[in-house]
């Protein structure tokens, strides 16, 4: 069981692996398992809640199973003490991020798994549970965003080599996965414990270089989440510069107030700053989808501040975002702050910002409704109507499904970009139908 981020994901598919490889076989349902691994999140308060309520779930439906607790809420779970009266299961080990990569080992870790780990996490793959694979290439974080326990579970900045990274996307890619996402815990500390390999952008431009003549209009790649300040004259030349990377990137803006962001720690960057790489990029991305994390009801947020963040979000090119009420997480500064507002306040704000957010989302995909082609990356998911799968995402990251059967050869899986055209748009996203062989053919088939 999985819960949060992508990195969890990758971490979890590694572990999978190598536990098939010792003889393991996947079970559908805790019941029939002999061993449950639950690798959790505590982003959230609710997060960290869903973990300890996943191991009450497992223990209940498998008493007999031996239970897992691995990841960032299972550092926390060792402090947390139940109200009296509680519903309540404890797992039979409880392993930190520092420790998760024993499991590479098998389901039997003892307590000297529990020593700190020394360098990037051994995890790899060769393979992904999802049809976009995810090709993790950092872990840890230092930055201490007062909000934010991460840097307490995850721990410090570590690099995943160049050429480590070439090679999984190299054994991805043959393995028929057609989009790879690159992950990390914070993308702008790559290379910080590593300086010889550079930064993220560095790291960018290698992997594209690399990969481009082999794989560029068959498959691409997707960057998972950068900052505002990130996107330099230095980062936007390399994107302009990649013929893999997708129009599509996800930032963690958090907020558009200075002087909330100076609160939360994240006076680095301003909104305006995005407002002008986005102005910036328009020379190379004259379309693009954009998303963004954005977190409400932080203590001391004044209407005047939330005014500034909803006007803000008028004016961005967003295609969606993933809007959080601010929760309290012991242990952070910001749980020590004055001027915590009420829950129902923190709720409402929440509710009005992903109204304002669905307003950009419904212009972007209208505007999609527009455009002559698009690439896309089908989903995972069982065949409907005996022609194939039928959903995916195209590069500016927008759900379609295919409202026609696909061409004969685009239906074996995952293992092709699908050129479609957009015929229609609801509330699930686009509607397409695929490209003939012969309309490529008479245009000259490019995918540039």
């Amino acid at each position: 069981m999985t819960f949060g981020c992508k990195v969890n994901q990758y971490e979890s598919q590694a572990i999978r692996e190598s536990w098939q490889a010792r003889g393991g076989s996947p079970v559908p349902v805790p019941d029939a398992a002999d061993v449950v691994l639950i690798n959790s999140c505590a982003v959230t308060a609710r997060a960290e809640r869903d973990a300890r309520n996943a191991v009450f779930r497992v223990r209940r439906a498998a008493p007999e199973a031996r239970i897992l607790l691995a990841g960032c809420a299972a550092r926390l779970f060792q402090t947390f003490r139940p109200r009296p009266g509680a519903a309540w299961a404890e797992p039979d080990l409880c392993l930190g991020n520092e420790a998760k990569a024993s499991l590479l080992d098998g389901p039997w870790p003892d307590a000297c798994g529990e020593q700190a780990l020394q360098g990037y996490p051994p995890f790899r793959i060769r393979a992904f549970s999802r049809a976009r694979a995810v090709l993790k290439v950092q872990d840890g974080c230092v930055h201490r965003c007062t909000y934010c326990i991460v840097p307490q579970t995850r721990g410090a900045p570590r690099s995943r080599s160049p050429q480590e990274a070439l090679a999984e996307a190299r054994t991805l890619l043959a393995a028929g996965h057609v989009e790879l996402v690159l992950s990390g815990i914070n993308l702008g500390q790559y290379g910080r414990d590593r300086p010889e390999y550079g930064d993220f952008w560095r790291l960018l431009r290698f992997l594209d270089a690399e990969l481009a003549p082999e794989f560029a209009g068959r498959a691409r790649l997707r960057v998972s989440s950068l900052e505002p300040s990130q996107l330099d004259m230095r980062g936007r030349e390399v994107l302009a510069g990649c013929r893999m990377v997708c129009p599509h990137l996800h930032i963690s803006l958090q907020h558009a107030s200075q002087a909330v962001l100076r609160r939360m720690g994240r006076g680095h960057y301003s909104a305006a700053m995005l407002e002008t790489a986005l102005a910036e990029m328009a020379s190379f991305w004259p379309r693009m989808g954009l998303g963004a994390d954005i977190l409400v009801g932080f203590p001391g947020e004044t209407e005047e501040d939330f005014q500034v963040l909803l006007e803000t979000v008028e004016r961005l090119p967003l295609s969606y975002a993933h809007v959080f009420p601010y929760s309290r997480r012991p242990g952070t500064a910001a749980a020590r702050f004055e001027g915590h507002l009420p829950a129902r306040l923190r709720l409402e704000r929440a509710a009005t910002a992903r109204a304002a957010v669905e307003r950009r989302r419904r212009h972007f995909w209208e505007a999609q409704r527009q455009l002559p082609r698009m690439f896309i990356a089908p989903d995972d998911g069982a065949p409907t109507g005996g022609h194939g799968l039928q959903k995916g995402v195209n590069e500016y990251y927008v759900p379609c499904r295919f409202a026609s059967p696909l061409p004969a050869g685009a239906a074996s899986g995952h293992r092709t970009l699908v050129e479609a055209r957009p015929v229609g748009l609801d509330a699930r996203g686009l509607l397409v139908e695929p490209v003939s062989g012969r309309e490529r053919a008479l245009r000259g088939g490019d995918r540039s």
